[in-house]
């Protein structure tokens, strides 16, 4: 993995001292720091950052920021359209959510980010995979449930 997407989730609790997950958040965004993995924040997940929150707080200065474009939305449509054949893979999803994950996981396929870290383990089976299988791309999927060392392998 060379570069990876912050979601919205990773994004608060890398932010927010007492929530349970801060630590895993940091202590992965401290490894694509020193393992020099690219980091990209998309403007969508800047929008839904503020709604609780200043985005000035987000850490703009390791991130690289990419706009939702023209080819993003094209890309968007298509991946929800992808969805829409699958109605019971996302009957129990929120309409905004497919939305708005259809809109990053386009950003992620057009710029070719190979990695994607979230706490919304659901999106992986339910909407991401049915993507990935149509579409034949691949993106490493970090879980930020998951410690960093148990990501690594490592025992200690």
């Amino acid at each position: 993995m060379d570069s990876v997407l912050l979601d919205t989730s990773f994004c608060i609790r890398l932010l927010k001292s007492n929530d349970d997950l801060h630590q895993n958040a940091k202590d992965y965004f401290k490894y694509f720091l020193e393992k020099k993995i690219e980091i990209y924040l998309s403007s969508i997940v800047v929008a839904e950052y503020s709604v609780k929150d200043d985005p000035a707080n987000l850490p703009l200065e390791f991130a690289k920021i990419i706009p939702f474009d023209f080819f993003d939305g094209k890309t968007a449509g298509e991946f929800h359209s992808i969805l829409l054949n699958n109605k019971e893979q996302i009957a129990n999803l929120e309409r905004n959510v497919i939305k708005d994950d259809c809109k990053l996981i386009a950003q992620l396929f057009n710029r070719n980010i190979n990695g994607y870290i979230t706490n919304d383990r659901k999106s992986f089976n339910q909407i991401i995979a049915p993507i990935q299988s149509s579409k034949k791309f691949a993106i490493e999927l970090i879980d930020l449930a998951i410690p960093l060392k148990d990501f690594k392998g490592e025992l200690f």
